[in-house]
Formats: C-alpha cells, structure tokens, sequence
C-alpha cells in the first residue's frame, strides 16, 4: 500500500508539474514585450543594434501592415522594415531615410521561403 501511496504521488506531481509549464509558457510569459509586432519568426534585441549603412529600401514583400521585407538599396542585404506609425507598405515601394536617421536595428526575423529554406534578416526601424 506504501508503494502505490508513493507511486500515486509521483503521478500527481508529474501532472501538477506539466500543467504548470504549459500555464507558465502561455500565460506567464511576456510575449508582448519581446515581441510587440506579434509576427512570428521575430525576436527583438535587449537592446537597439547598429544602423545598416544606406539611405534607401526597396520594398520586395509586404507582410502586414507596417511590416514588410526590404531590399538596401546598392546592397544584397535584406531586412525586415518595421515601421511604428502604421504606414503601408507597397511592392517596389522605395523608402528613403530621411538625413539624422538612419534604419537601425531591433531585431532579427527568421522565416522560410518558398523554396523551403530558413533565412534569418535584421530587423529595422527608421529611428
């Protein structure tokens, strides 16, 4: 009877324990603060990174409002524009930075292409 008593136990703990994970990570979490464009494939920096060298973007794909992969403009690098304002972006759209900012990073954004391979992009404010 002692062992089945300790057996028991052991099971509710276990299940207490799953419960309380899958509660912590949903709930618990501030998913908001780290990720406040709620787009998935984001994570934001602790901390503001560098500015990406160029006073152009060339907007490739718009992914919601506000949110769009770009092009720099006399570069291969992409990046992933994220705009505070709630301006919308258009395909071919090009955005120039205005002089005194520059497109700094927040970010990165890791996402799948067509062709099923991972990329992983700075993410970027006009600031």
């Amino acid at each position: 009877m002692k062992n089945f008593a300790f057996y028991f136990l052991g099971f509710l703990t276990g299940a207490f324990l799953i419960i309380w994970n899958d509660f912590s990570n949903q709930f618990l979490d501030n998913d908001e603060y780290d990720n406040p464009y709620d787009l998935e494939g984001l994570t934001m920096l602790n901390q503001e990174g560098e500015c990406i060298s160029s006073d152009s973007l060339i907007i490739f794909q718009n992914l919601t409002n506000s949110i769009a992969l770009a092009k720099v403009v006399d570069s291969d690098m992409l990046v992933l524009l994220l705009d505070n304002e709630g301006r919308l972006f258009y395909d071919g759209e090009k955005i120039k930075i205005p002089n005194q900012k520059c497109a700094r990073q927040i970010g990165v954004y890791t996402y799948e292409t067509k062709a099923e391979y991972q990329r992983t992009v700075p993410a970027v404010s006009i600031k």
